[in-house]
């Protein structure tokens, strides 16, 4: 190969790996007990009715999520971290084009009610999945 070949190569290995730093740093954030922190926001409410992943239509009253890959029917334990509140929701969507904005998880108007993210609609938060009943259950 020719040297600007290898140069081609080369930029463009590096500018992959630049593309990937989003995800690298959401990864790190994420510690052994497979709990992630980041940036959360709330879902718009001019998006109620509107269908989700799961096929079910957005309600702002219900206690549900959006993350890029945590499985739709999956239960996350949502916690602010500024105050310690907390809440479980149901992630019934699959969140896209947030990258740009480092939001790591959308959730519903009345998640954010009782996680208390204030005027700004985000707020650091703490996500932490909850086990399945078939993960609980003994043998």
């Amino acid at each position: 190969m020719g040297r600007i070949t290898i140069g081609v190569i080369a930029t463009a290995a590096v500018l992959g790996l630049a593309a990937l730093g989003p995800l690298l740093a959401a990864e790190k954030a994420s510690s052994d007990s497979g709990a992630e922190t980041g940036l959360a926001a709330c879902y718009n409410r001019h998006l109620k009715g509107h269908r989700t992943s799961s096929g079910q239509p957005y309600d702002p009253d219900a206690l549900t999520a959006s993350h890029a890959h945590i499985p739709v029917g999956t239960h996350v334990k949502v916690t602010n971290v500024e105050n310690g509140k907390s809440v479980v929701v149901l992630v019934n969507d699959h969140m896209a084009g947030r990258r740009h904005r480092k939001i790591i998880m959308d959730v519903s108007q009345e998640a954010c009610k009782e996680l208390e993210f204030g005027k700004s609609g985000e707020a650091k938060v703490k996500l932490e999945v909850e086990p399945s009943k078939s993960d609980t259950s003994s043998h």
